[in-house]
C-alpha cells in the first residue's frame, strides 16, 4: 500500500469524523448541507477503496453519525 492509497482512506476517516460531529444539526435542515455530503463522500471512498486499512473505523463512524442524525431528527420533530 503506497501513500496515496493510505491517504484516501485517511481522508475518508476525516470526512466520517466530520459527519459524526455535525450530523446532529437539524435546525433549519443544516445537516443536509453541512454534514451529509461529507458522509456520502466518505461512504463512496469506503465502498470503492480496495484496501482494508481503516475500513472498520470508517464503518463505525458512519453508523454512529447516522444514528446520531436520526435521533436528533426525531427529537427535532
Amino acid at each position: 500500500m503506497n501513500k496515496t492509497e493510505k491517504g484516501l482512506n485517511l481522508l475518508a476517516i476525516i470526512f466520517s469524523v466530520w459527519f459524526v460531529l455535525t450530523s446532529w444539526m437539524w435546525s433549519s435542515y443544516a445537516a443536509l448541507f453541512i454534514s451529509y455530503p461529507f458522509g456520502i463522500v466518505s461512504l463512496l471512498m469506503l465502498v470503492f477503496s480496495p484496501y482494508s486499512w481503516g475500513k472498520k473505523l470508517i464503518k463505525i463512524l458512519l453508523i454512529t453519525g447516522l444514528a446520531l442524525s436520526m435521533a436528533a431528527l426525531l427529537l427535532y420533530r
